[in-house]
């Protein structure tokens, strides 16, 4: 019944191309992104803009600020969008929340990345167009391509302070 679901689902989903000119950025988005607008733009102009912005029938912008600055950084006139119109508005905020904190909740598997970073190179792939600083890249060059794995003391882990509470969490 579920499997169901999700194929009316994914049939029901439909990329729409908008001018972003009619696009509304959410005023109150806590996400702070302004410091990465040139790697989303360098990514799509490498990629394409795979990933749609997520908006309401009224062109406000649930998910994809990010891709909405670099769209216009890039002067791009049209984006491929979604429009989600089946949620409440409660529901909307929540969502605008929450499929921004989901990614955080991942981690890496250095050893698995090591291997994908290293296939990338022999591809001779730029692979600073992974979104990765060569300040990240390069220790996982210098270790982890070997079937010895990795110890938590060897991976490149950064970490990263809460000002106002402390909790210290990964990149």
């Amino acid at each position: 019944m579920l499997a169901v679901k999700l194929i009316a689902l994914l049939d029901a989903v439909e990329i729409i191309q908008k001018n972003l000119q009619t696009l509304n950025v959410y005023k109150n988005n806590p996400r702070k992104n302004d410091h990465a607008v040139d790697r989303i733009a360098t990514a799509i102009r490498e990629f394409g803009f795979n990933v749609p912005i997520l908006i309401e029938s009224n062109g406000k912008i649930i998910d994809g600020h990010l891709r909405y600055k670099a769209a216009k950084q890039l002067d791009l006139e049209n984006v491929p969008c979604v429009v989600i119109d089946d949620l409440t508005p409660a529901q909307i905020k929540a969502f605008r929340l929450s499929i921004n904190k989901m990614a955080e909740l991942a981690t890496w598997d250095f050893d698995l990345l090591a291997v994908e970073m290293e296939e990338l190179r022999e591809l001779e792939f730029a692979l600073e167009l992974t979104g990765f600083d060569v300040g990240e890249i390069d220790p996982l060059m210098d270790f982890g391509l070997d079937d010895t794995p990795l110890d938590d003391s060897e991976r490149a882990i950064v970490l990263i302070t809460c000002p106002k509470c402390g909790f210290q969490h990964e990149k």
